[in-house]
């Protein structure tokens, strides 16, 4: 019986693990970098940085 109640439990944190991982992904930045990698080419673009800006203004802008 404890053999199942310890399998059980292993298998949730395995479940929760894969959703957490699954909501980092479907949450990520606009920019690509989701923060698991150091040397993300997302994040080191700098130069879309004011595209994204300019376009978030406009954005919000239209939308009142």
């Amino acid at each position: 019986m404890m053999d199942i109640i310890v399998l059980a439990l292993i298998a949730s944190y395995c479940l929760w693990i894969m959703i957490q991982h699954y909501r980092k992904k479907k949450n990520a930045s606009k920019n690509g970098c989701n923060g698991i990698c150091a040397g993300c080419s997302g994040c080191g673009d700098i130069s879309r940085l004011k595209e994204m800006y300019d376009a978030d203004k406009r954005e919000e802008h239209l939308n009142g």
